[in-house]
């Protein structure tokens, strides 16, 4: 549902077997080379295409270059945060977990891989709302799994300030970016949804509902986490 999923937190490093320890600093280290592939893919070709089109954008091409296989592989992993979370490798409220990773695995999956011909290509709404996607993800995903390689590898306190700022306050931006670039998808999914089967079109409808409450249940935890860990800092 969100477009940052900052409710991840590791274990103190002293309270993991370092089997886990190295798996969690390979899984981050994967995420993270995907995702700054991902992003710095789709910043590329954004910039290559305002120089040679004089500002003008060729989304298509971008969701060519960038959904398949990249963005669907990349998103698919998070499928093992809920993982984490069941087992405790990570100290992760499952429900808010599960309710991020189901969100976007929707709209990769449930979304853009039946419907992106009649999304993208269509008109500029569906592929700007692909593009929002694309960078409030990949943004906010650089920046945590970032985060947590740093954490794995040397503990929280080398994680350079800047980068925890980042970590911790990005979402006030991207949330609602994101949020609303996935709502819009799953909108413009809906006509072709009726037509593949009307049980699939009141699928994206309830989850449309539950988008609502959802999105105001993630984004006060997400706030809470700040506050928790702002004041963290001022009691060191």
């Amino acid at each position: 549902m969100a477009s940052t999923t900052e409710t991840t937190t590791l274990k103190p490093k002293s309270t993991q077997p370092g089997v886990v320890r190295q798996y969690l600093l390979a899984y981050n280290a994967v995420n993270f080379f995907l995702w700054s592939t991902l992003t710095f893919r789709t910043v590329r070709l954004l910039i290559n295409q305002a120089i040679e089109n004089n500002l003008e954008f060729d989304i298509p091409a971008i969701f060519t270059d960038t959904y398949t296989p990249l963005l669907q592989v990349t998103q698919s992993l998070a499928l093992l945060e809920i993982l984490h979370s069941l087992i405790g490798f990570v100290r992760a409220p499952l429900f808010t977990t599960a309710l991020q990773v189901a969100s976007r695995i929707f709209l990769v999956w449930g979304v853009l891989y039946p419907f992106n011909e009649n999304i993208i290509g269509v008109d500029n709404i569906g592929e700007y709302a692909y593009l929002g996607c694309l960078l409030a993800w990949g943004v906010t995903e650089c920046v945590r799994y970032g985060f947590f390689v740093m954490q794995v590898n040397g503990g929280v306190e080398t994680v350079p300030s800047w980068w925890q700022w980042l970590r911790y306050n990005l979402f006030y931006v991207l949330y609602p970016m994101g949020i609303s670039s996935e709502c819009i998808l799953s909108v413009r999914a809906l006509p072709n949804a009726e037509k593949l089967h009307p049980l699939y079109w009141w699928f994206i409808v309830v989850v449309l509902g539950i988008y609502v409450p959802g999105s105001y249940l993630l984004y006060t935890h997400m706030i809470r986490q700040k506050r928790k860990t702002s004041k963290v800092k001022k009691d060191q």
